[in-house]
């Protein structure tokens, strides 16, 4: 009997005890709901505000500039034709060579002693030709053996002449005018055919490349001078002629164009480095320009925001001429058209929107390089 109270007694307890655990637990539940309404309140924007501006017309002046790097005229790597230990070595990096000095000397002892003996043979053939011909006047012996001495005097001097070509190659001589930016040679190195021996840059004239877009590049013929800036150089100007236009775009739709330009020795510039150079109105025209900061994505691959009635629509266009203000658009806008150019980062094709602001025509003047 006392068994059974006990029993009882436990059950109630345990019973009162999940009762006050799962209360407890309903009641944190429903704080941390609470908590968590006031820390992410339900706010639903229905309209995006945007600011905009129209795609407008205006003349361009055919003035525009663009970007490149300088590259060398002339760029090789010497690699020896001759083969023997270089005995005498006569520049260094950094040298400034002339089209056939001398640069280094290979061990040509034996191509001379194979030289003598073979010029020593060609001097035997040739006696022996003459002796063989007065034979056969006399019929005193065949015009084959004639005809063998004749094949053996050509074989001599096939012989001189190889062995001669070899012997100049044992003198390593720079085939362009340069500088010297890599000496790959010891003495004592031991050369082969094709070994390589230094590299030479000829940087006394530099082609500069730039990459434009179609508007521009069929504007730029051959022939066509201009002035070309760096930015190692305030101040100095550098002359540029066309020798080369691109006939066929790259991935991002630009078309390399080729400058010849003559350096300076007071004003060197090196391969490698950046510059600018200047079109003055080469392609006077009218254009529709909308602001750069509307553009989404890169200049290669350029997307607007497009705003129709309530509704902003992404379209991709394609760019002319462009500057820090303001681009060129060749295909993908119409005349007039409001192109989104601040609030692009909250909107998706197809966004709802809330034109804030209407364009401003003093934000469309283009800047043109002086």
């Amino acid at each position: 009997m006392t068994k059974s109270i006990e029993m009882k007694r436990l059950i109630i307890i345990s019973a009162i005890i999940l009762v006050l655990v799962g209360a407890c637990t309903v009641t944190l539940l429903y704080n941390k709901q609470q908590i968590d309404k006031k820390a992410n309140p339900d706010i639903t924007i229905s309209r995006i505000p945007v600011f905009v501006e129209e795609s407008v017309i205006q003349p361009l002046d055919g003035d525009f500039s663009y970007q490149g790097s300088f590259q060398p005229v002339h760029e090789l790597l010497l690699l020896s034709e001759g083969q023997g230990k270089v005995e005498r070595l006569l520049f260094e990096t950094g040298d400034e060579v002339q089209a056939g000095q001398l640069l280094a000397t290979l061990d040509d002892d034996l191509l001379r002693s194979q030289l003598t003996l073979a010029e020593a043979n060609l001097a035997k053939m040739e006696r022996d030709l003459a002796k063989y011909e007065s034979l056969l006047k006399n019929d005193a012996i065949s015009s084959q053996q004639v005809e063998d001495a004749r094949l053996g005097l050509v074989k001599a001097q096939t012989d001189v002449v190889t062995l001669k070509k070899q012997l100049d190659y044992a003198s390593v001589k720079a085939p362009i005018r340069g500088t010297i930016t890599d000496r790959k040679i010891e003495i004592g190195s031991v050369l082969m055919p094709g070994s390589p021996v230094a590299q030479i840059v000829d940087i006394s004239r530099l082609r500069f490349i730039a990459y434009m877009s179609e508007s521009e590049a069929v504007s730029v013929h051959r022939g066509d001078r201009m002035m070309i800036t760096s930015s190692l150089f305030p101040g100095i100007t550098y002359q540029g002629e066309v020798i080369s236009v691109g006939v066929k775009a790259d991935a991002a739709k630009r078309f390399p164009v080729e400058i010849d330009v003559e350096n300076k020795r007071d004003h060197t510039l090196k391969a490698g480095m950046f510059g600018t150079a200047f079109f003055k109105g080469v392609n006077k025209r009218q254009a529709m320009v909308i602001p750069r900061n509307a553009l989404t994505g890169s200049i290669k691959e350029p997307k607007v925001f497009v705003v129709k009635e309530d509704t902003a629509f992404l379209k991709e266009i394609s760019l002319g001429m462009a500057d820090d203000n303001l681009v060129e658009v060749t295909h993908g806008l119409n005349l007039g058209d409001r192109v989104v150019v601040s609030g692009q980062m909250n909107l998706e094709d197809g966004s709802v929107v809330t034109v804030v602001t209407q364009p401003s025509d003093e934000s469309l003047t283009l800047t043109q390089p002086k």
